[in-house]
């Protein structure tokens, strides 16, 4: 194909937890990454605008190969969709070709962003939940790590606002092994199996909890899974919420209460911002823009009042 056709825009797409072809997006088992490469390749098309997706599987090799890639073909610009590997070159390449990175939220990297406000959407369920009587809370989440940076901000938000009901000890974590993560190449999500896993260990040993949070929609799915195998009914024994407000959070039974980002909007607000950048050396110096959302609380039947009593398989 014609290489002129591709030249007008390039997006990274860094995704974790698929395997298969760039171009098939069957193939992308994350639901919320899928729908933001969608978005972007669909609105950058309306603009006549071709996108490059690349999956760099976390592998930092593999992310400068592209970036130098990038560099060299003179596109137009790059999108991220998770925080870079390397902070220091991607400030450098921002200041001559436009870069943006959607998603995460790191005050100290000096590249335009369209951020997540993570800490208040965790703010937000914690206090949905509080309103509901809930007092005993576990937090779900696949490994923390310094590449996602929303999964400790999330717990953040939600320990804060526990806190300022003055719960402070009413709150469980339980998190994947690091090292799963990096091995998790299955037809299967990642973070729909940890959700899975891990509601069984709180099965096993009899949870009090009343309520299960999610680090993401697709986690927050796995829960829901594996209570209704265990025949534990959502809301009446345990209420469940997650975030991202991905389409199967809304068909799913029971549908999930969430946390909606704006996905749309703020995909397309990363186009429009590589497009309207201009020139750096027509600019007295680099250009940093940062966007932040407001989350928005998605009320469904996964949430209701809290009960007493133990988490307990009917099977």
């Amino acid at each position: 194909m014609d290489s002129k056709e591709y030249a007008s825009a390039y997006a990274i797409a860094k995704i974790c937890g698929y395997t298969g072809s760039f171009d098939d997006f069957k193939n992308l088992y994350d639901q919320y990454y899928s729908e933001i490469i969608q978005t972007i390749e669909q609105y950058a098309d309306s603009l006549d605008y071709r996108v490059i997706v690349c999956n760099t599987f976390r592998k930092p090799e593999l992310e400068k190969f592209y970036l130098n890639t990038f560099v060299d073909a003179h596109v137009d610009g790059i999108i991220y969709t998770f925080l870079p590997s390397f902070p220091r070159l991607v400030e450098k390449i921002a200041d001559t070709l436009p870069t943006v990175l959607i998603g995460e939220k790191q005050d100290e990297l000096s590249v335009c962003s369209i951020e997540l406000r993570n800490v208040a959407a965790g703010a937000l369920l914690a206090e949905h939940l509080c309103q509901l009587g809930h007092r005993r809370l576990v937090f779900i989440s696949t490994p923390f790590n310094q590449l996602s940076l929303a999964r400790s901000q999330r717990l953040e938000g939600i320990r804060r606002q526990l806190e300022s009901h003055g719960i402070r000890d009413g709150l469980e974590v339980l998190s994947a092994e690091r090292s799963a993560e990096a091995d998790a190449l299955t037809n299967v999500p990642y973070e729909y199996n940890v959700g899975r896993a891990l509601t069984a260990e709180l099965i096993r040993r009899r949870s009090n909890a009343t309520a299960l949070i999610g680090v993401n929609d697709m986690t927050a799915l796995g829960i829901l899974a594996e209570l209704t195998a265990r025949g534990i009914r959502v809301p009446s024994d345990v209420s469940v919420c997650g975030f991202d407000n991905i389409f199967s959070s809304a068909i799913t039974t029971p549908s999930l209460t969430t946390i909606d980002h704006h996905l749309r909007t703020r995909c397309q607000a990363a186009v429009d911002m590589v497009l309207s950048r201009t020139a750096p050396a027509a600019a007295p110096g680099p250009f940093v823009n940062k966007i932040e959302y407001t989350p928005q609380l998605i009320v469904r039947s996964s949430t209701g009042k809290a009960r007493e009593g133990a988490l307990e398989s009917r099977e």
